[in-house]
């Protein structure tokens, strides 16, 4: 039986191929990783670019409604999106409000009512 050094490490016996298990699994472990780096490269999404929102708009005077700029004085309605309003239009479906109010409530009930799972009762037989 004729028994060859590993070429590449020169510490173990070499089967074949002139490698040691060591070095087969690593040389094994390259070839794939070279094999699949185009796939991996065509699977990572173009960068995103980023789109620039519209600043907020800036609250003018406190003392007038938003939408309709009557003077409403102390009696406003102070919105989630940080306006004033008349009582007429204090609701916000009436003045168009760009804040997420259903999304909110969402977080808050799952905030406040966490899901209680009991565990289950193995069967008597």
């Amino acid at each position: 039986m004729d028994s060859h050094m590993c070429r590449n490490c020169k510490e173990f016996f070499g089967c074949q191929d002139g490698l040691c298990s060591k070095c087969f699994k690593l040389e094994k472990l390259k070839s794939e990783t070279i094999r699949a780096l185009p796939e991996l490269i065509s699977a990572v999404p173009p960068p995103v670019e980023e789109t620039k929102q519209p600043p907020p708009q800036v609250i003018q005077d406190p003392d007038r409604c938003w939408t309709c700029k009557k003077v409403v004085g102390p009696l406003s309605f102070q919105c989630k999106c940080q306006h004033n309003f008349c009582s007429r239009h204090r609701v916000p479906e009436v003045h168009g409000c760009t804040f997420d109010h259903r999304t909110l409530g969402i977080r808050k009930l799952s905030e406040d009512n966490p899901q209680v799972v009991a565990e289950k009762f193995n069967k008597l037989r």
